[in-house]
């Protein structure tokens, strides 16, 4: 077994065996090191045939986090899950693989966090202290492997290394924050602007509107079907409105000698062994499958895309794209291989994870072309996703365990280097109380991406179709009131890769008792939210520090845990300052960078503001003291 060690700051890179990786990411090393650096790092590996095994120790008080979406609670410790992008219908609690595959951890153990990235799309096991009960193992299935390990000592530092090494995260559009509407499906094309115009009736700000598979031809991607007799029209209607439009589009290609679509991409296509095309089934019937590991592939792809896009679509919505097919095992079967750029022909089982990274790609670089600021919504994924497109949860059950469980997925997310991520508002799989949709809609009141979407048989659950609707216009409300500060939070990831919305653990690492957390969260570094989904009234943990409690403006000692009966249990954190529509709060000297760069700060008695911030509330001794800005 070969190993070359190198290093570039607290990053190390750990070849072996001379890996040629299907998706590379830049590194330049600054030193290289000898094989006795894999002792320093605590790791070892281990030849078996044709495979590796990648191991270390598991310490008694270590905790493990990331690994992107995993439908278990945040620690992974005392998991043993698997890398392999899988369409999982109305997944709960416990099920594993889902449809995003990130082989990054992160370890956290007496307060100093390292992170750890198996750079192989290829279908990983990660075992921690499972098998054995001091050991994290992970098999590799093939005989080479480039590892990075990442020594920044917070789990800030890590997030940020491993963002610079596999790409910050995109810039999307301001109007992707708000509030999004989407069904399975959407059509004619007379209601599609019936449901928008009914949002704005009710009082409800839409930011856009997705289309699903009906509005096709026969389910043929790139076409519009006979109950759509004039896109172009509609599509300008709904702008008039405001109103975006976001359009899905799978990767299955019909195969049909008459269909364009198809017959450009002849040459384009995944393959067998024998050079022949791979067939199998999807939405239109038999389709082919095009392989986005090569340029030319994602060249043709891109052409498409901009050809779609310039009808005024503004934005593409990917689906199916673990790679998935409408067949029982769901995955491509048989021995199909795809061409990378480097000539090389590689099986589906060595790269499958990447396959969405590569879609992502091409669909972004296009639509780079027709909008400044490109919207990408992909459900599946591979380390680096986050250059190219927002995330959300998949097919989300509509049960009262799911709506926790979308919360530890998405904070999940966060943690792997996504930050622009959601869920489906209300579950998607399976029919939705009024109740429920609420609480769907008060735990993810601060994911970037805020969507209801509903499959075919569920019930109606725009929130017009609910007894609840004044509830769920309060909390969509209460969203756009805090768009400045998501928005802020967005520029920051942009630029450094941090989450929006944070596990506690990321802000209060040398704390233990948040390392469990998952169903309260950090919006930024300033904000504390504890959702109301329990009914009622609810605990939730305060950690150490000063806390303004944003509607009472009592103050708060942490750490520890207190009762609040508030619908939307909200705290800031001392010296922090919150930038909301037309109003900045404030709890002691705080600073915030907006959007657009300008900086607000408070200095304890005084404000310095953008002329768009007309009030201002400071929080002290148990008091709210309103000014006046403008």
């Amino acid at each position: 077994m070969k190993a070359l060690v190198e290093r570039s700051g607290d990053v190390y890179r750990v070849s072996i065996n001379g890996p040629e990786p299907v998706v590379k990411f830049d590194f330049t090393p600054s030193e290289q090191l000898s094989e006795s650096a894999l002792d320093i790092l605590g790791i070892t590996f281990e030849e078996k045939g044709q495979r590796l095994i990648f191991t270390k120790k598991l310490g008694l008080e270590e905790h493990i986090f990331g690994l992107g979406e995993k439908a278990y609670e945040l620690d992974r410790k005392r998991t043993s899950t698997t890398m392999w992008n899988t369409d999982s219908y109305g997944y709960g609690w416990g099920r594993d693989p889902l449809y995003v595959s990130i082989p990054f951890f992160i370890s956290l153990e007496r307060g100093k966090a390292t992170g750890f990235f198996i750079n192989s799309p290829a279908k990983l096991t990660f075992d921690f202290g499972v098998k054995e009960y001091d050991k994290v193992s992970v098999e590799i299935p093939h005989p080479d492997a480039e590892v990075y390990v990442f020594t920044g000592g917070t789990v800030e530092k890590i997030v940020e290394d491993y963002t610079s090494l596999t790409g910050k995260p995109l810039d999307p559009p301001l109007w992707a924050f708000g509030y999004q509407a989407s069904r399975y499906s959407y059509f004619p094309q007379e209601r599609v602007l019936e449901i928008a115009k009914k949002h704005f009736d009710e009082g409800i700000n839409l930011a856009a509107i997705h289309l699903d598979i009906d509005y096709m031809d026969k389910y043929k991607i790139f076409t519009w079907g006979p109950s759509f007799k004039d896109p172009k029209a509609m599509i300008d209607e709904l702008h008039r409105m405001g109103v975006k439009v976001v359009t899905i589009v799978d990767h299955g290609v019909k195969a049909e000698q008459g269909y364009d679509v198809f017959v450009s991409g002849l040459g384009h296509y995944c393959e067998l062994e024998d050079g022949g095309i791979y067939l199998d089934k999807m939405w239109p019937g038999t389709c082919a499958y095009p392989d986005f590991f090569n340029e030319e592939c994602r060249k043709w792809w891109g052409d498409l895309i901009k050809k779609w896009a310039s009808q005024g679509v503004d934005g593409i919505w990917l689906d199916m794209n673990e790679p998935s097919t409408l067949t029982p095992e769901h995955d491509f079967r048989g021995p199909v291989v795809h061409r990378l750029d480097d000539g090389r022909r590689l099986p589906h089982e060595l790269v499958r994870n990447a396959y969405p990274y590569y879609e992502a790609m091409a669909t972004y670089d296009a639509l780079k072309e027709v909008h400044d600021k490109p919207f990408v919504l992909s459900r599946a994924g591979y380390a680096g996703i986050q250059k190219y497109a927002m995330i959300w949860t998949g097919d989300n059950p509509s049960t009262e365990e799911a709506v926790s469980l979308q919360m530890s997925l998405v904070l999940s997310l966060s943690l792997s280097g996504i930050p622009f991520a959601g869920c489906d508002l209300g579950g998607f799989a399976g029919r939705s109380s009024p109740s429920l949709v609420l609480k769907y809609y008060r735990a993810a009141l601060f994911f970037p991406l805020y969507r209801n979407h509903k499959e075919k048989s569920g019930n109606d659950q725009e929130p017009f179709n609910l007894y609840y609707e004044e509830e769920i216009k309060e909390a969509i409300a209460l969203r756009e009131r805090f768009l400045p500060y998501i928005y802020s939070l967005a520029r920051e990831a942009h630029q450094t890769g941090h989450p929006i919305v944070r596990p506690l653990l990321y802000e209060f690492q040398d704390d233990p008792k948040t390392y469990g957390i998952f169903d309260e969260y950090m919006v930024g570094s300033a904000l504390l939210y504890a959702p109301q989904i329990y009914g009622t009234s609810r605990k939730a943990y305060i950690p150490k520090g000063k806390w303004a409690n944003l509607w009472s403006c009592e103050i708060e000692e942490g750490a520890r845990w207190i009762d609040t009966a508030e619908d939307y249990p909200l705290f800031i954190r001392e010296n922090a300052l919150i930038p909301m529509e037309g109003e900045l709060r404030a709890f002691g000297r705080g600073s915030a960078v907006l959007y657009d760069g300008s900086v607000v700060n408070y200095d304890g008695s005084r404000w310095k503001a953008p002329k768009e911030f007309t009030k201002a509330i400071a929080y002290a001794d148990g008091k709210c003291q309103e000014t006046t800005l403008q």
